[in-house]
């Protein structure tokens, strides 16, 4: 892109999504039997979810649950399951609004980024099919053409999206000048992210998040 005179950063879930990515895909892999015991599966995810919504959530542990039944998997399996997960879950889900706001941002020639606290597989396929500059994740390790179970890298979560935002500045920006930024969150969890750029919003915020916007005269957005 050139002349980029700004950059606008997107949350996904509950922001640009309705619902979480992550949980409509493990519903996903609970119904394709890639989950024996799905109402346990649910329950640990459920309890995770709480944590999460009370800024308490223990990532290494929502990882290791997460990432276990891809463990064994073939990369390339797993990318055509998600594929398919997309064009019936993820993509009716976005908000229209959310896509008329990152076309606005193209428009002026913003660089547009996600970050999300859910995984690459998931987000870096929809950053594609939206054509976005980059999609900021949590990434999986992979042995010989199958995921381990494993995370690796930055835990794009509260103060690790700052810092993978700032790891990708650094690694790809077209260029040095400084330009005003955007940034687009429900969730208190992404309060440092927000701090961060020169306009912030609150779409549709939970309570915390809600408050604080309040608080500092933020723009809350609540998209249909």
């Amino acid at each position: 892109m050139d002349d980029i005179t700004g950059l606008a950063i997107f949350d996904l879930d509950d922001t640009l999504l309705e619902g979480d990515a992550t949980g409509l895909w493990t519903d996903w892999l609970i119904a394709k039997g890639w989950i024996a015991d799905g109402e346990e599966y649910r329950a640990i995810w459920a309890q995770q979810m709480l944590d999460y919504a009370a800024g308490q959530l223990d990532m290494e542990t929502h990882l290791t649950h997460l990432l276990a039944p891809l463990a064994g998997r073939a990369v390339s399996e797993v990318d055509a399951e998600v594929a398919r997960f997309l064009d019936a879950e993820l993509m009716p889900r976005l908000y229209r609004e959310g896509l008329e706001r990152i076309h606005w941002h193209r428009a002026q020639n913003h660089q547009v980024v996600i970050i999300s606290a859910s995984t690459a597989h998931l987000v870096a396929p929809l950053a594609e099919r939206l054509a976005l500059d980059a999609a900021l994740a949590t990434a999986l390790e992979t042995e010989q053409g199958c995921y381990n179970g494993r995370a690796c890298g930055i835990r794009t979560f509260r103060e690790g999206k700052l810092a993978a935002l700032k790891a990708w500045q650094q690694q790809h920006a077209s260029h040095s000048a400084v330009v005003p930024s955007w940034g687009y969150s429900d969730s208190r969890n992404d309060l440092a992210l927000l701090e961060f750029v020169d306009h912030p919003f609150a779409v549709h915020p939970d309570p915390t998040l809600a408050s604080l916007a309040q608080q500092r005269a933020w723009q809350t957005l609540r998209w249909q």
